[in-house]
C-alpha cells in the first residue's frame, strides 16, 4: 500500500503547553505538544533541538536554553495518508534561583519567620503564588507551622518555585490521617487523645469516604466520592466556574474515593488527587480529579474533573507513600480479568506504571467488592503487605501480595479460603507490625458477622484453623476496618452510635487485643458500613521527643540515643540512669553510655533543654543479667562414642552449635562427632544478654559395645543389668554407681558409659520397660481354734487371670482349706509371667467361753451342793452375785472359788440371785471386757 505524504503548514495544528526551558531542579518539568486531530493514529516528533524526537500522541520534550524553536509534527491519518504540522514555538527563559532561600527549620512558639525569594532584589515584573493561601506578595510572614511554597511567574509565563517546611517546637506533626468523615454525618478527630467526636461534617454516605489533614492535623478538605467539602463544611468549587459536576464515585462503592497527595518539584503538597470507584452495579468507573489547596484563599479548589483512568474496575484502590523519595503508589484492580493498575504519582505528574496480571480474577459482581489494604512498609526493605478481600458466594478468599516502595513491583504471595459466604468477607486491616490481619464479615440471610484475626506468622496451613472469633453478632452488621493514628483499630457497625475498637491489635489472644464493641462514641452520630479510605501512612502512630535504648546487659554498655525535641534547634541532654534524680552534666551530644551491673527495671529520665523548651523524658528500660563466662575447657582429643560437654552456668536458653546449626538446647551435650562446637547460654526476651565459648574436639571411635536390648522387669521387682564384655575396666552408670553390674528396681531409662585400658570410652543406654504384677489380697492373718476341730480357708483373692501354687500343699487353687496353725504362702503368676509372693499366718485363738449353770441345790445331802463356774481362753475374770436389795453377797475373781450358797456363814433363802460376769478375752487383749449377766437359782 502506497503511503501519500502531504506538507501542511497550519492544518489541524497541535496544543503546546509550559514553553520554559527545563528547571535543572526539576527534571520531570517538559513542554507538552498534545495533536488535537482525533482521526490520527500514528506520530511522529521532531522538536528542533539536537535530534530529539518522540513518537506518542501526546508527547513531551524538556528545552535546555530558552530560544525559537521549529516543531514539526508527521501524523499518520486513519486510512494511511500522512500529514506533516509545524509550528514555530518560544521557549521561555525561567526566573533567576532564590536567593539566600532558607531549609527546613523549626522555630519556638512565638517567633516569627519571614520568607522572601529575592531579599536582594526581584526579577522584573515577577507574580508571586505563596502556599498554603494563596498570598501574592513577595515576603510572607510564617509564625505558624506546615509547608509553605511560593511560585514565582515571569511575564513570559515560566516559572519556579521552592518550598520550606516550618516546625513550631513541641507540636505534634504527620497528622495528615487525624480527621475522620463516615456514616451519618459522624466523624473523629484524633489530633486528640482518646479521639473526640466531630458532629458537624456534611458528608451523609453509607461506605467509602476519604479525608485529608495537613501534618498538624488542620482539616483540608473531605469527600464521598461524589462532593468535596472544604474545612468549613461548605462545597468545594471548580476553578473554573460553571464547569463543576459531580464526582463519579457511588455512596455504594466500598472505595469510593481516596485523596492522595501530587507531589510537586520543590513545592509543597498543594495539589492533591481524588481518586474515585464507582457502583460495581453502575458505570464500574475509575476517576481522577485535582484539587488545589492554594486557591480560594487556602480553602481550595477543584482544578481538574473526572478524568477517566481506567473502566471496568472493581469498588477498590489503595495507596501507600514511598518515603525513600516522597512519591505515592495508587493501585486499583480491574473488573472482569485477574489485572491491577498502579499508578505513581511523581513530580512528574500521574501515570500508569504497570498492570500486572495476578491472582484470581474478580469477575462477578460478588467478587468485585470488599476492601483492599496495604500493609506498614519493613523500614529496611521498603516491602508491605497487599491484602485484597474477595467475596463469595460460594465462598470468601483473601488474596496476599508483596509490594516493594521502591520500584512499585507486586508479586503474588498466597489465597487463603476464608470459609463459606454468606456471612460476606468485607473489611481488612493490619496490626502495625503486618504479623496480624483481622477481616470483618459482614452478616445477611440469618448469618451472624464476625470479626476476626488471623497470625500471619504461622504455616498456611494453620491459619484458617486459629483464627480468633474477637465478636460475633446475629442483629448488627459489620463494616469496614481501619487503623488510627492513636494505633487502634476501629470497625464500622451499621447503626451504632459507637465505633468499636480493638485496642491492641499486636495481641494474641481474645483479652490480649483488648476489644470493645461500643469503643468509642459519636457523639450522636451513626456508623455505617464505611469507614475513611487513606494514604495507608497517614494513619500511622507519629512519634514525639524521647529516647531509644540498646543494649539491656548487665556488665555491658547500654546505648542511649536521644531524639532531638524539635529539630534542628540545638538541645542539650542531661541523664538520670539509675531513677534516683543523680542527672548527668550537661551535652550536647544525643548519645550515652552506661553499663548496669545488676539485672532489673530502671526509670531512665532523660532531660533536653533547647531555647524554646526544657522537657523531661521517662521511660523504663529492663536490665537482664548476663550469662557467666562459659569455660568448656582445653580442646579434647579423645577415643569415645561421645564427649559429654557442661556450660555450667545457669540461664534461660541455651544453645549448642555445630557445622553452623543449633544442635542441642539443653546445658549438656553429648557431643558426637569430630569439630567445632560453640557453647551460647542466653538471657532476655530476645535472647540479648549472653556468654559463649568454643572448643574443638577430635573424637576416635571406640570398640563397639552395647548392654543389651531394651528389656523390662515386674513390678515391685528388679532386675540385674551386666556388662557381659571383659574389655572394659570402668563403668559409670546414670544411677551413680561404678560396679560392672547394677540391680535395678524401678523402669526407665539407664545410661552406661565404658572405658577401657586404652582411655577408650564408650557409652549404651538400655530403656527398663514395666511389666505388670500380679495383684493379691491375701489376708496376713486366719484364725481358727484347734480344740474346737475348726478349719479356715484362705483365699489369695487375686484379681484378673491368674495361676496360683501354694508351696506346702502343692494345690494350684485360689482357695486351700487348713486346720493347723502357722505360715502358708501363695505365689500367683500373670499372663506376662511376672509373679507375686503374699504369706499368710494362721494362728490358733479360740473365743473366750464360760458356763454357769442356772441352779444348785445347797441342801446338805451331798449333790450339787456348791455352785461351779467353768470357762476357758479368758483373764481378768470377776462375779459378783446379788440379793433381793442389791447387796454384793458373793464376789470373786478367783474360778477355782465356789459359792456354797451362804451370806456371812448364814444360809441364803431359796429364790433367784442376779449376778455380773466380767472377763477379757485371752487371745484378743485388745477387746473391751466382756459383760454377762444372769440369775441362779439356789433351791433348798
Amino acid at each position: 500500500m502506497l503511503l501519500s505524504t502531504v506538507y501542511v503548514k497550519a492544518q489541524a495544528p497541535f496544543l503546546v503547553e509550559g514553553q520554559c526551558m527545563q528547571n535543572p531542579d526539576c527534571e520531570a518539568d517538559s513542554t507538552t505538544f498534545k495533536d488535537t486531530l482525533s482521526t490520527a493514529i500514528a506520530w511522529r516528533w521532531s522538536f528542533g533541538e539536537g535530534g530529539a524526537s518522540d513518537t506518542r500522541r501526546n508527547a513531551q520534550h524538556s528545552y535546555m536554553a530558552p530560544g525559537s524553536y521549529t516543531v514539526t509534527l508527521v501524523r499518520t491519518i486513519r486510512g494511511g495518508s500522512q500529514q506533516t504540522v509545524s509550528q514555530v514555538i518560544q521557549i521561555g527563559e525561567l526566573p533567576p534561583s532564590f536567593q539566600q532561600w532558607k531549609t527546613d527549620t523549626t522555630i519556638c512558639p512565638g517567633d516569627t519567620l519571614i520568607l522572601d525569594p529575592y531579599p536582594n532584589g526581584a526579577p522584573e515584573g515577577a507574580r508571586y503564588v505563596w502556599y498554603p493561601k494563596g498570598d501574592t506578595t513577595q515576603t510572607l510572614n510564617v509564625d505558624s507551622s506546615g509547608c509553605y511554597s511560593v511560585e514565582v511567574i515571569l511575564p513570559n509565563g515560566c516559572k519556579i518555585q521552592d518550598r520550606i517546611n516550618v516546625k513550631i517546637c513541641m507540636e505534634p506533626v504527620n497528622q495528615e490521617g487525624a480527621k475522620w468523615f463516615f456514616g451519618g454525618n459522624a466523624g473523629l478527630d484524633f489530633s486528640n487523645s482518646p479521639p473526640t467526636p466531630i458532629t458537624d461534617g456534611k458528608l451523609n454516605t453509607p461506605e467509602g469516604t476519604s479525608a485529608i489533614a495537613n501534618s498538624k492535623g488542620q482539616l483540608l478538605f473531605y469527600s464521598d466520592g461524589i462532593t468535596v467539602w472544604n474545612k468549613n463544611g461548605d462545597v468545594m468549587p471548580c476553578f473554573a466556574p460553571g464547569n463543576c459536576a459531580p464526582l463519579k464515585g457511588s455512596p455504594n462503592s466500598t472505595q469510593s474515593v481516596l485523596i492522595v497527595p501530587q507531589p510537586t518539584c520543590k513545592g509543597c503538597e498543594y495539589l492533591f488527587n481524588v481518586f474515585t470507584t464507582s457502583d460495581i452495579n453502575g458505570e464500574k468507573l475509575l476517576t481522577v480529579s485535582v484539587v488545589d489547596m492554594r486557591r480560594n484563599n487556602g480553602l481550595g479548589a477543584i482544578v481538574e474533573q473526572n478524568t477517566t483512568l481506567q473502566q471496568p474496575t472493581t469498588e477498590r484502590i489503595v495507596s501507600a507513600r514511598n518515603d525513600r523519595d516522597s512519591t505515592y503508589w495508587v493501585i486499583s484492580h480491574d473488573y472482569g480479568t485477574n489485572k491491577f493498575r498502579i499508578y505513581h504519582a511523581t513530580t512528574g505528574g500521574l501515570v500508569e506504571s504497570s498492570a500486572p496480571e495476578l491472582g484470581m480474577a474478580h469477575d462477578s459482581v460478588g467478587k468485585a467488592q470488599g476492601y483492599m489494604k496495604f500493609s506498614s512498609p519493613d523500614t529496611t526493605t521498603g516491602q508491605r503487605r497487599l491484602a485484597v478481600i474477595i467475596p463469595g458466594p460460594p465462598k470468601n478468599y483473601v488474596e496476599l501480595f508483596s509490594f516493594n516502595d521502591s520500584t512499585g513491583v507486586l508479586t503474588y504471595d498466597k489465597t487463603i479460603d476464608l470459609g463459606p459466604a454468606p456471612p460476606t468477607a468485607y473489611g481488612i486491616e493490619f496490626s502495625p507490625s503486618g504479623e496480624k490481619m483481622y477481616i470483618s464479615f459482614t452478616g445477611e440471610n440469618g448469618t451472624s458477622s464476625y470479626l476476626k484475626q488471623y497470625d500471619l506468622t504461622l504455616p498456611d496451613s494453620l491459619l484458617t484453623e486459629t483464627a480468633i472469633t474477637i465478636d460475633s453478632s446475629a442483629t448488627r452488621k459489620f463494616g469496614a476496618l481501619q487503623f488510627a493514628p492513636d494505633g487502634k483499630i476501629y470497625m464500622a457497625i451499621e447503626g451504632s452510635d459507637y465505633l468499636a475498637v480493638i485496642g491492641e491489635p499486636e495481641g494474641n489472644s481474645l483479652t490480649g487485643v483488648e476489644y470493645e464493641r461500643d469503643g468509642v462514641n459519636l457523639g450522636g452520630k451513626k456508623s455505617e458500613l464505611g469507614l475513611p479510605n487513606m494514604v495507608q501512612d497517614f494513619t500511622q502512630e507519629s512519634s514525639g521527643p524521647g529516647f531509644e535504648a540498646d543494649g539491656f546487659c548487665t556488665n555491658e554498655p547500654t546505648n542511649f540515643t536521644a531524639s532531638p525535641i524539635c529539630d534542628p534547634i540545638e538541645d542539650s541532654y542531661q541523664w538520670d540512669f539509675l531513677g534516683d534524680g543523680s542527672f548527668t552534666a550537661p551535652s550536647k551530644e544525643t548519645k550515652a553510655t552506661y553499663t548496669y551491673t545488676k539485672p532489673g527495671t530502671y526509670m531512665v529520665r532523660m532531660r533536653a533543654t533547647n531555647k524554646c523548651k526544657d522537657t523531661t523524658v521517662v521511660q523504663e528500660v529492663t536490665i537482664y543479667e548476663t550469662p557467666p563466662q562459659i569455660s568448656l575447657g582445653a580442646d579434647k582429643d579423645t577415643c569415645g562414642a561421645y564427649v559429654p560437654l557442661d556450660m555450667k552456668v545457669e540461664a534461660e536458653v541455651y544453645a549448642w552449635i555445630h557445622r553452623g546449626r543449633v544442635v542441642g538446647r539443653q546445658r549438656t551435650y553429648r557431643a558426637i562427632a569430630t569439630g567445632r562446637y560453640i557453647a551460647v547460654a542466653f538471657n532476655g526476651p530476645q535472647g540479648q544478654c549472653f556468654s559463649a565459648d568454643t572448643i574443638e574436639i577430635t573424637l576416635r571411635r571406640p570398640p563397639a559395645f552395647t548392654i543389651g536390648p531394651d528389656t523390662t522387669l515386674c513390678r515391685d521387682s528388679s532386675i540385674v543389668l551386666r556388662v557381659q564384655s571383659d574389655r572394659w575396666i570402668e563403668y559409670n552408670w546414670s544411677t551413680g554407681e561404678k560396679t560392672r553390674e547394677v540391680t535395678i528396681a524401678q523402669p526407665g531409662t539407664y545410661i552406661i558409659t565404658v572405658k577401657d585400658r586404652n582411655d577408650c570410652f564408650n557409652a549404651d543406654t538400655i530403656q527398663v520397660g514395666e511389666l505388670p504384677s500380679p495383684i493379691l489380697n491375701l489376708a496376713p492373718e486366719n484364725v481358727i481354734c484347734i480344740p474346737d476341730g475348726q478349719s479356715v480357708i484362705l483365699d489369695a483373692n487375686g484379681q484378673g487371670q491368674l495361676s496360683y501354687l501354694w508351696p506346702a500343699s502343692g494345690d494350684t487353687t485360689r482357695t486351700i482349706t487348713v486346720d493347723k496353725e502357722g505360715q502358708y504362702i501363695v505365689r500367683a503368676t500373670n499372663r506376662e509371667g511376672c509373679v507375686t509372693e503374699q504369706v499368710t499366718e494362721v494362728v490358733d485363738k479360740c473365743e473366750p467361753r464360760f458356763f454357769i449353770p442356772d441352779a444348785f441345790t445347797p441342801d446338805g445331802e451331798g449333790h450339787n451342793e456348791i455352785l461351779e463356774i467353768f470357762g476357758a481362753y479368758y483373764t481378768n475374770f470377776s462375779i459378783r452375785i446379788y440379793n433381793r436389795w442389791g447387796e454384793v453377797i458373793y464376789a470373786t475373781n478367783n474360778l477355782e472359788a465356789r459359792w456354797d450358797g451362804t451370806y456371812k456363814g448364814l444360809k441364803v433363802q431359796p429364790g433367784a440371785y442376779p449376778y455380773v460376769l466380767s472377763f477379757e478375752s485371752l487371745y484378743y487383749p485388745e477387746r473391751a471386757p466382756i459383760v454377762k449377766r444372769g440369775s441362779v437359782m439356789v433351791i433348798r
